[in-house]
């Protein structure tokens, strides 16, 4: 009888992506999306996570949290367990009792796992760190909840810069050496933060500084030294910051040595690498609930901020020639010869003229108007990045469903059709019960006819779970016409045809 208690469970799976890199202190909560019990649709929950731990910033804490509508006590029992990938990090956790749930009453844990943990399985300079929450709701008494699962995920947007830098010989080991390497992204004039190297008898001193980082919640660098003329292992220094970036020092041992050994090494070349990896979030996240369970190493598109998302298509001749966008793209990245600047209302990007009127009419006419300088105050920074990076190389970064909408518009607006075809793309393998609303006023809105079938399709697909959703109640209330359109494909059987488009 217990065991057939156990299994009569509503599971809810929640998917935290990027979950080193959330920006909340001791004491601040991450909430997952709203979720509703089958039997008890009037009734919202969520998942609180306290990623630093309610007190204890050695623990994350994690509760149920009952958020609005239904009867006033819901006597409800229920487990937590949490993992990251596929690693179990704690297993299920019943409190074997029964809550009395209140509106705005959460129970759970607070010392429910220890972060190093968490971070011993996952260190973030070598893949993407995926929390998995699974929650699982008993009721004793009644009707018993019926078997389910849903799937919620956020995802923590983070970027990542890295490179390399080689000093030679003595004369970069000298008391005088100041060498200072700026990081800053890709496109960016100003750099984020600065690492300046100095040498001081036996020892390489290097100072992180911060530069223009009043946006950024988090921050982690890793700093790596290699020294050809010993052979010992590379020296490395990670240091973190939640919040402010301040300045940071790291003296790194390069002791010379006495007599015949120190002239040896004096007259052999001392080179040595410096290589670094920033990574850093500026509190950005994207939450929404999922129809299907995509697993804890979804990474849509397989597109990362990290690895080219470029689709090279293969053909029976020799790829050993450069193509036009392999030429570009060194281009893009070094920003060498750069003539001309892209205006926002806190940045300035560099590009090049040529490039811009090759790929954009719309860019090429504000060209004429103004040789110099593009203001583009209407879209997000990292909009007109990941803009940008496709007009180089053809290649879309880090797309999410409302980024894909966002270049979708800008691409329609600037006139590049081959990215306003990927997003449509990428919208209609993501749209759900939830968003197609908004994919469907997104098409109409722009006169997309192929776009706007698809998703007319997929709703008169899958009615019942549009119907019943509060976004489509939301879009029916200011969308009328356009809803009764669809449900006339429904009930008048006009799937086929769509002759009222």
């Amino acid at each position: 009888m217990q065991e057939e208690y156990r299994r009569k469970c509503f599971l809810y799976k929640w998917r935290i992506e990027n979950f080193d890199f959330c920006e909340q202190k001791t004491g601040e909560q991450l909430e997952s999306p709203l979720f509703f019990i089958g039997t008890s649709p009037k009734t919202s929950w969520r998942l609180w996570l306290y990623p630093r731990g309610e007190d204890d910033g050695e623990y994350i804490s994690c509760y149920l949290f009952r958020a609005e509508g239904g009867p006033e006590v819901m006597d409800i029992d229920f487990e937590l367990s949490v993992a990251v990938g596929e690693q179990l990090v704690k297993p299920p956790v019943s409190f074997e009792k029964i809550y009395s749930f209140k509106i705005c009453q959460k129970e759970g844990e607070k010392s429910f796992a220890l972060r190093r943990e968490i971070s011993l399985r996952k260190p973030f300079w070598e893949e993407r760190c995926t929390l998995t929450i699974e929650c699982r709701i008993f009721k004793r008494d009644g009707d018993r909840f019926e078997i389910a699962e849903h799937f919620g995920r956020t995802t923590v947007a983070k970027e990542r810069i890295s490179g390399m830098d080689v000093f030679d010989n003595v004369t970069d080991l000298n008391a005088e050496s100041n060498k200072d390497i700026e990081v800053k992204t890709l496109l960016d004039i100003y750099p984020l933060i600065s690492i300046n190297l100095s040498h001081c008898e036996e020892f390489i001193i290097i100072k992180i500084q911060p530069k223009r980082n009043e946006k950024i919640k988090f921050a982690i660098c890793k700093i790596t030294v290699i020294k050809n003329w010993e052979r010992i292992s590379p020296m490395e220094y990670v240091r973190s910051w939640v919040g402010e970036i301040k300045t940071d020092v790291w003296r790194c041992d390069v002791p010379l040595l006495a007599g015949t050994a120190k002239q040896h090494i004096i007259n052999a070349q001392k080179t040595f690498f410096l290589h670094y990896d920033f990574a850093y979030s500026t509190g950005i996240e994207y939450s929404n609930n999922e129809l299907n369970d995509y697993g804890a190493d979804l990474w849509l598109e397989n597109i990362s901020l990290f690895k080219s998302s470029c689709e090279k298509t293969q053909t029976k001749e020799s790829t050993d020639y450069l193509t036009l966008m392999d030429a570009l793209t060194p281009s893009y990245r070094s920003k060498s010869f750069t003539d001309v600047v892209i205006e926002t209302k806190t940045t300035v990007f560099l590009a090049h003229k040529a490039v811009l009127r090759a790929r954009s009419s719309e860019l090429a006419e504000m060209l004429k108007a103004n040789p110099e300088a593009i203001t583009l105050d209407n879209y997000r920074d990292d909009i007109i990045r990941r803009f940008l990076l496709f007009l180089y190389t053809d290649c879309v970064e880090d797309l999410y469903c409302q980024v894909a909408i966002d270049l979708y518009k800008m691409a329609n607006k600037y006139k590049v059709e081959f990215l306003k075809k990927k997003c449509s793309r990428f919208l209609e393998k993501n749209c759900d019960a939830k968003n197609v609303s908004q994919l469907l006023l997104l098409a109409d809105n722009f006169q997309d006819l192929p776009l706007k079938i698809h998703f007319m399709k997929y709703i008169v697909a899958h009615d019942e779970e549009v119907f019943n959703t509060d976004e489509w109640q939301e879009f029916v209330d200011n969308n009328w016409l356009l809803a009764e359109k669809c449900m006339l494909l429904k009930y008048e059987k006009y799937e086929k045809k769509f002759p009222i488009l």
